[in-house]
């Protein structure tokens, strides 16, 4: 008799698994892993932070527009919540 592997938790569907699917339901993880590594290239390679100023603050803008975005996120997902709690 063959052993049938049963499907894990998070098994579903393909689409619903991998990377972009990962990033679009755990927004706040991913923002703070790409913070913490402009924050470890500011400490271990301050060279090439002072040769590539203008890049790095391009990085930190849009590193500040994805916290407001991922805070967004975070608050309409609270939101559903707070609605199917209610209902």
């Amino acid at each position: 008799m063959a052993l049938v592997k049963k499907a894990g938790r998070h098994a579903g569907r393909r689409d619903d698994r991998g990377l972009w699917a990962f990033i679009r339901t755990h927004p706040a993880r991913v923002y703070s892993v790409a913070v913490s590594v402009v924050a470890l290239l500011a400490v271990y390679l301050p060279n090439f932070v002072q040769e590539r100023q203008d890049a790095i603050l391009a990085v930190l803008a849009a590193l500040l527009w994805g916290g407001d975005a991922v805070q967004r996120c975070e608050n309409a997902k609270t939101r559903d919540a707070e609605t199917d709690s209610k209902s």
